[in-house]
């Protein structure tokens, strides 16, 4: 499909009537965004994850962020993966296949965001090849910490003044993320590591901490985010992150249903939330990572129900209802990072996360874009 066809069809669909219908279900109203007094959580709070990295025709880049722009979303949270940058090895920025800087698509994505007046969290980790003995899994840490480290200053460095927000690592609470097995302490250290140099590189560079997977494990080779957070603590991580980040998912129950230590649902976030106020960082900002529903059909089976299901109206209204509640409620809560805006065709239909899609890969918006747009838009000042 050409650039010119998906943005006709885009000016088609925008006008359907069940966008206001949804919209309408929930509540939203056009009252001025109340000011927020803890750093890191003022201004649109609206964001969402993109691939960008790996789109390869520059008008499908361009559109997704034209529509993500267009529903009032002012934050992409999109990928730097260091395996595909500081190629083929230590020190070396090379693409031998397109015979191109590894940069260039980076850069190219950096520059579209500021076109579209869009801001990038960068999240770095994957390291590659040269940089782990483990050839078989690109998420394991480096052998050597300080290599990542070199890889935080250079991409700080590259982008100072334009991309400000690093997210350090993934769910480092899940073993198929760190080394099979979980330890605090050790990613503790890299994100010292990386603060620092962080810092060094462009002192307004602003780390987040690697986002916990929610789960109810007590290890070793998975630990529930409550528990693996408070190790975090005691291996001393506190100054060496300016943001802590938060998976905030729904599963199947409603964003009004009240946190527990034995559940996983939206508000369990305000549990982390007190783990970090019993270590003095009450008043440090939490945002959102991937935050949303799964509306999966009803043709997948259960076994394959990772997030559980829910329907596209419950999708579409939970989510503004999330933003709301959390915004209303949660005085230490910034932007929030819905997952995600549209898939690359990396994963199928037959898999149950192709459903938290905001559009389909012809870019036809679901549901939940729609009660997206009508509540950030009515949002005046972002």
């Amino acid at each position: 499909m050409s650039a010119g066809v998906s943005r006709r069809r885009l000016g088609q669909i925008a006008g359907l009537t069940s966008a206001a219908t949804l919209a309408s279900a929930c509540g939203i109203g056009e009252a001025p965004p109340a000011e927020r007094a803890l750093p890191y959580t003022g201004g649109n709070p609206w964001g969402v994850n993109t691939f960008l990295h790996k789109e390869v025709e520059f008008w499908k880049k361009d559109l997704s962020l034209q529509m993500i722009r267009d529903a009032g979303i002012g934050w992409i949270k999109q990928q730097f993966p260091w395996e595909e940058i500081e190629q083929p090895r230590k020190g070396q920025y090379w693409d031998t296949k397109y015979s191109q800087a590894t940069w260039t698509k980076f850069d190219e994505l950096v520059a579209l965001a500021e076109q579209h007046n869009l801001r990038v969290i960068a999240r770095l980790d994957r390291p590659p090849a040269w940089a782990r003995s483990d050839q078989e899994h690109h998420s394991r840490p480096p052998d050597d910490f300080d290599d990542f480290g070199d890889f935080v200053a250079t991409t700080v460095d590259r982008y100072r003044g334009r991309v400000e927000y690093f997210q350090i690592w993934n769910e480092p609470n899940l073993g198929a993320e760190w080394t099979g097995r979980v330890d605090p302490a050790a990613y503790a250290d890299l994100l010292r590591i990386a603060h620092t140099r962080a810092k060094e590189a462009n002192p307004n560079a602003v780390v987040l901490c690697a986002p916990l997977a929610i789960n109810l494990e007590q290890g070793p080779l998975n630990l529930n985010e409550l528990d693996y957070l408070g190790l975090l603590y005691a291996a001393g991580a506190q100054p060496y992150f300016d943001i802590m980040l938060a998976n905030a998912y729904g599963m199947d129950r409603p964003p009004s249903e009240p946190a527990s230590t034995d559940t996983l649902n939206f508000q369990r976030v305000r549990l982390l939330h007190e783990v970090m106020a019993r270590h003095g960082d009450g008043e440090k900002a939490v945002w959102f990572n991937e935050y949303g529903w799964n509306a999966s059909p009803p043709t997948l089976p259960p076994e394959q129900l990772i997030w559980r299901r829910v329907t596209d109206q419950q999708q579409a209204e939970w989510t503004v209802e999330g933003v709301l509640h959390a915004r209303r409620e949660w005085p230490w809560v910034g932007a929030i990072m819905i997952w995600y805006f549209r898939q690359v065709g990396d994963i199928t239909p037959a898999q149950s996360e192709y459903y938290f899609r905001m559009v389909e890969p012809d870019f036809t918006p679901r549901p939940v874009y729609f009660t997206v747009k009508r509540a950030a838009t009515a949002q005046r000042g972002w």
